[in-house]
């Protein structure tokens, strides 16, 4: 445990979160996790791995973290801060989920990239780039021990769910006879699932910023009181269809 002073930069200056003096943390070694939080703010704790040192870092006993980093979690400039190592078991997350958009991300790309992402500590916001930047991704949400966390460390045991903000959705609503009857409120089933399903779901896809190229498709199946496919008109039987009952229907659809 050491205190520090914090300053901050920006990618142009360096692409790392963390930039070190290993003159000022000697026994620190690369790819070590450490956490640093204000002296006074003991529950707001950043994690952060060492990456690489810069012994030319301005000051003495002096961090840098990456300018948005900062000030998601709330750390401010030239205040001191505290640096302590902290186990990676006593830090390590129980699923984290990783949004993207804009691409196609395969079963091999996923596998290949939470097997990069072990040992490694992520954060709120954190935008990781696979494949020279092909693949890119952001950490959208973290759990461990039962709790939404803002920071940890990915190991072999975590579970790691992906969610596109750019997918191809199908939406199939069945309009059966039970669309038209009324709730116990005195609404339809049809106005509720226009005006409150479909509604709610577009509006959280607009507070999360996705982009769902989306198509609805409304399908219903009509069975007719016939004992034989005789009672029919003859441009009827393409489409007749017959259950195991016995039952002849008729399917319609409209996207």
């Amino acid at each position: 445990m050491k205190l520090c002073k914090l300053i901050v930069h920006t990618k142009n200056f360096s692409v790392e979160d963390l930039i070190i003096n290993p003159k000022d943390f000697p026994t620190l070694r690369k790819e070590d996790i450490v956490e640093i939080y204000h002296p006074e703010d003991e529950f707001s704790r950043l994690l952060l791995q060492i990456n690489s040192f810069k012994e030319d870092l301005q000051g003495r006993e002096t961090i840098s973290v990456e300018q948005s980093i900062a000030s998601t979690f709330q750390l401010r400039t030239y205040a001191d801060v505290i640096v302590n190592v902290v186990d990676p078991v006593k830090v390590a997350l129980e699923s984290v989920e990783l949004t993207f958009k804009d691409q196609y991300m395969g079963r091999s790309e996923m596998w290949r990239l939470k097997k990069r992402l072990v040992n490694t500590c992520v954060y709120l916001n954190k935008k990781i780039e696979f494949c020279g930047g092909t693949n890119r991704c952001q950490v959208y949400e973290m759990w461990a021990a039962g709790d939404r966390v803002a920071c940890g460390v990915i190991t072999e045991d975590t579970k790691v769910v992906f969610r596109s903000s750019t997918s191809m959705v199908y939406i199939f609503i069945q309009m059966s006879s039970e669309m038209w009857d009324f709730d116990i409120h005195g609404d339809l089933y049809f106005e509720k699932a226009v005006n409150g399903f479909l509604s709610e779901l577009f509006q959280k896809w607009k507070k999360f910023g996705s982009n769902h190229e989306v198509t609805i498709v409304m399908f219903s199946r009509v069975f007719y009181p016939a004992g034989t496919s005789g009672e029919f008109p003859k441009y009827m039987l393409d489409s007749l269809q017959q259950d195991y009952k016995g039952r002849f229907y008729e399917d319609f659809y409209r996207v």
